[in-house]
C-alpha cells in the first residue's frame, strides 16, 4: 500500500512536470511548485515491507547502507558543499541549489583545461548553440533563466590518486530542474576516490526538449576526450551515467546524438567546429534509478533499443520505486539483448538516494573491468601520463622524459631556483612579479607534457650546435611552441626579469597558452640576459619561425611580438627598428606589438600598432610614461591603445582574479583589427 502511494505521488509528479512544456505562466509556476513538494514526498515516503524474496534477480539485493557514503570533501570549495549525502539529511534547498556557473566566458573551446581543480566551462560558443526550442525574455517560470547555457563541471581525482578513467553524471528533476547536491556532485566525491575523473553537466531543461539536451551531453563527452591526455585518462574510458531525467538525458544521446552526431541535425544554422570533428563516443552507461526511454515511461522495444549500438550498461534502483518494475524488465531485455550489464537493487530504498546507499564502489569496480584499456591512460608503451600537482617538485618537473633536453628551461635558469621548490612555491621567487597564479603553473607544465604525449615537438633551438659551440651563453636559449591552426598568424611572446632572468612561467607561457587555445601559433621565447644580447634573440627566433614557416604553417605577414616588462622592451624595439638591426636578413615587420608594464618612452615614428596595459600602482613603470608613448603613436598616425588598471602592481601577468583579467583578450582584438586593415 505505501508503496502504491509513493508511485502515485511521483507519478502524479511526473505528470505535472511534464505538462510545464510552452511558455510559463502563473498557473505553471505553482504546478512547478507542486511537483516540487510531490518528490519531496516520494522520496520521503515510508519505505514499504516487500521481501528479497519476492525480487526476481535476487543475487543483486542487499540492504542499502550508509555507512560509506561520502561527506563533503575537505577540499571542496565552499559554493560546492553538498552536506553529508545521505538522503535522510537532504532539504528543498538542496534539491534545488545550482552549481557555480562558468568565470567570464569560459568555453570548453577557448579554455584550457585544469585537471587540479574544479572548474566549470560553458559547453557552447555564446552566439552558436544548436537548438530549435525558443527561450525568450518573457518566458519565466522556469529553473533556468532564458538565456541559460550550458556548462559543464569538472571535479578531478583527489591529489595522489591516479586517474583510471572519466565518468559523466547528469542529475535528475524531471527536466524541470537539476539536482546537482543531491545526486551528481555526491557521487563525483565518491567517485573521485576511486580514480575517475568526474564531469557534471548542466544540460538544458524545459523548455528545451530532450533531443537538445542531448547535444549538451555529446559536447562534454568530445571536450574530455579531446583532453583525455591532460586529464590523465585514455579517450575510450569515458562512462556517461544519469539519475532518473539525468539518466533518460544519457539514454537519449547514447540513443541518437553519440559518435559524430553534431549540431546540425537539430539546427541547420548551427555552425559546426573543432570539437564537432571528435567522435563523442563512450563506453559504458549508469542508468541511476532510471532507464533507456521517455519520461515516466521505459522502452522495452529490443528492436529499438538496438537502433543505438548501447555500450554495457549498470542499473541502480530501489525496491520501493514506483518505477522498480520497469527497471527490472529493461533489465533484463538489455541483458538478453548480449549487453554487458551490472545492477544493484537496493531493498527497500526509494526514488532518489543519489549517491546514499553503499552502490558507487560497486560501480566504480565495474568500470574497471568494462573499460577496453583497463584504467589510466597508456602512451606509447607507457603506463600512463603522470600529472603534475601543486606539490610537484620543479627539479621532477625538469627531470620528466618528455622534457628531455630542455627540461631545465622551463624555470629561470639565471634564478638558480632550488630544485626541492614546489611547482606552487615557484611563483615566489619571481622577482617583481605580482598575481603568480600556481594552478596556471600547474596546468602549463601539464599541458606541455600532454601535447609531447601526443607526438608534438613543444620546443626548438634557435641557433645551431655550432653557434653554441662558439658561444656557450646560446645553450640557454630557445622556442617554446604551442601549435595553432594550420595557415594561422604567429605571435612571439617574450617574458621580463629585468634582463637579468626570463619569467616565462608567469609572464610568457601562460599568454603562449591562451593564444594557443584561440588558434593561432604561440612561441615563447627564453633570451639571454642583456637588453642587447635578448633582442639578438628576439630577432633570430623571428627569422627562424620565418625561415621555418612552412613546417609550422604558420602565416608569415602579420604576427605579432609580445612582451612584459624588459621583454616588452625587446618587442617594441624589434618592432621599431626591424630583425635587421639585430644582425639578421630583413623580415616582414610585425602586425602589431603588444606590451606589459614597461616605462620605454621613445617613439620615432616607425611604430607598429601597439597596445599596452598597466597597474596604477606600478612603481617601477609608470602609467603616464606608457600613456604618453601610446600617446605619441596615435600623433604619428598609427593605431594605439593602452588600458590602466586601478590597484595593481608591476608584473600581474594575466592578471587573473584581478581587474585586469581579460585583457589578453582585447588586445587580440587589437592585433585583428590592425592586421585586417
Amino acid at each position: 500500500m505505501k508503496r502504491i502511494k509513493a508511485a502515485a505521488l511521483l507519478g502524479m509528479c511526473m505528470a505535472v512536470f511534464t505538462a510545464c512544456r510552452g511558455k510559463a505562466d502563473v498557473n505553471s509556476v505553482s504546478e512547478l511548485e507542486q511537483g516540487i513538494q510531490t518528490v519531496e514526498e516520494a522520496v520521503n515516503a515510508e519505505r514499504s515491507e516487500i521481501s528479497v524474496q519476492d525480487i526476481k534477480s535476487s543475487r543483486e539485493v542487499r540492504e542499502g547502507t550508509s555507512a560509506d557514503t561520502v561527506v563533503t570533501p575537505e577540499d571542496f570549495p565552499m559554493e560546492y558543499d553538498y552536506g553529508s549525502g545521505r538522503i535522510s539529511d537532504w532539504s528543498r534547498e538542496d534539491m534545488l541549489k545550482k552549481t557555480p556557473k562558468p568565470k567570464g566566458n569560459e568555453t570548453v573551446l577557448n579554455t584550457v583545461p585544469n585537471p587540479v581543480k574544479i572548474q566549470a566551462l560553458y559547453l557552447w560558443e555564446e552566439g552558436n548553440v544548436p537548438a530549435v526550442t525558443r527561450f525568450t525574455e518573457d518566458m519565466d517560470g522556469y529553473f533556468d533563466e532564458w538565456n541559460f547555457r550550458p556548462y559543464v563541471t569538472a571535479i578531478p581525482v583527489r591529489d595522489g590518486v591516479k586517474p583510471k578513467g572519466a565518468v559523466v553524471l547528469m542529475a535528475g528533476g524531471a527536466y524541470q530542474f537539476r539536482g546537482n547536491y543531491t545526486d551528481s556532485l555526491p557521487t563525483a566525491a565518491a567517485l573521485r576516490e576511486y580514480g575517475f575523473q568526474t564531469f557534471l553537466v548542466d544540460y538544458r531543461l524545459r523548455p528545451y526538449t530532450q533531443e537538445e539536451g542531448a547535444l549538451d551531453v555529446a559536447r562534454a563527452v568530445r571536450f574530455i576526450r579531446k583532453y583525455a591526455d591532460v586529464y590523465g585518462i585514455a579517450p575510450d574510458n569515458i562512462a556517461v551515467m544519469g539519475f532518473s531525467a539525468g539518466g533518460i538525458q544519457a539514454g537519449e544521446f547514447l540513443m541518437h546524438y553519440d559518435e559524430m552526431v553534431d549540431g546540425t541535425k537539430l539546427d541547420a544554422d548551427y555552425i559546426p567546429d573543432e570539437l564537432d570533428d571528435i567522435p563523442a563516443h563512450t563506453s559504458a552507461a549508469g542508468m541511476i534509478y532510471s532507464f533507456y526511454g521517455r519520461l515516466s515511461v521505459g522502452n522495452m522495444d529490443p528492436d529499438w533499443l538496438s537502433k543505438g549500438e548501447l555500450p554495457p550498461t549498470f542499473y541502480v534502483y530501489g525496491t520501493e520505486d514506483p518505477f522498480y518494475t520497469q527497471f527490472e524488465e529493461q533489465y533484463e531485455v538489455i541483458k538478453t539483448m548480449g549487453i554487458d550489464t551490472g545492477r544493484i537493487v537496493l531493498n527497500n530504498w526509494p526514488h532518489g538516494f543519489g549517491s546514499d546507499g553503499g552502490w558507487v564502489e560497486d560501480y566504480a569496480q565495474w568500470l574497471e573491468g568494462i573499460f577496453p584499456s583497463g584504467g589510466a591512460l597508456e602512451t606509447a608503451g607507457e603506463e600512463g601520463m603522470e600529472l603534475f600537482t601543486p606539490e610537484t617538485r620543479i627539479q621532477d618537473v625538469i627531470d620528466d622524459p618528455a622534457f628531455e633536453g630542455f627540461g631545465r628551461l622551463v624555470f629561470p635558469v639565471d634564478l638558480g631556483l632550488e630544485g626541492t621548490l614546489t611547482l606552487k612555491e615557484a611563483g615566489n621567487r619571481l622577482v617583481w612579479y605580482s598575481h603568480v597564479n600556481p594552478e596556471r603553473t600547474v596546468s602549463i607544465v601539464n599541458e606541455m607534457k600532454a601535447r609531447v604525449q601526443r607526438g608534438e615537438k613543444i620546443f626548438y633551438d634557435i641557433y645551431t650546435d655550432e653557434e653554441k659551440k662558439k658561444d656557450p651563453s646560446k645553450e640557454d636559449t630557445g622556442l617554446f611552441y604551442f601549435r595553432g591552426d594550420p595557415g594561422e598568424k604567429f605571435a612571439v611572446v617574450n617574458a621580463g626579469g629585468g634582463f637579468m632572468y626570463v619569467a616565462a612561467m608567469h609572464d610568457s607561457f601562460p599568454h603562449m597558452q591562451e593564444l594557443a587555445k584561440q588558434g593561432y601559433h604561440a612561441f615563447a621565447l627564453i633570451y639571454r640576459p642583456g637588453a642587447q644580447t635578448a633582442c639578438e634573440d628576439l630577432a633570430r627566433a623571428v627569422a627562424f619561425i620565418q625561415e621555418h614557416a612552412e613546417e609550422f604553417q604558420v602565416h608569415r605577414e602579420g604576427y605579432s611580438l609580445w612582451g612584459g616588462s624588459a621583454g616588452a622592451r625587446m618587442a617594441a624595439w624589434l618592432g621599431s627598428y626591424g630583425t635587421a638591426a639585430f644582425g639578421e636578413k630583413e623580415y616582414p615587420a610585425p602586425g602589431a606589438v603588444i606590451m606589459q608594464y614597461t616605462g620605454l618612452s621613445e617613439v620615432y615614428g616607425n611604430e607598429p600598432p601597439t597596445y599596452a596595459c598597466v597597474g596604477v600602482n606600478d612603481g617601477i613603470a609608470s602609467y603616464r610614461t606608457m600613456e604618453r608613448r601610446i600617446k605619441g603613436i596615435r600623433a604619428n598616425g598609427t593605431a594605439g591603445e593602452i588600458e590602466v588598471f586601478d590597484g595593481l602592481s608591476h608584473g600581474f601577468g594575466l592578471g587573473e582574479g584581478t581587474v585586469a583579467e581579460g585583457w589578453i583578450n582585447r588586445a587580440v582584438a587589437f592585433w585583428e583589427e590592425n592586421t585586417d586593415q
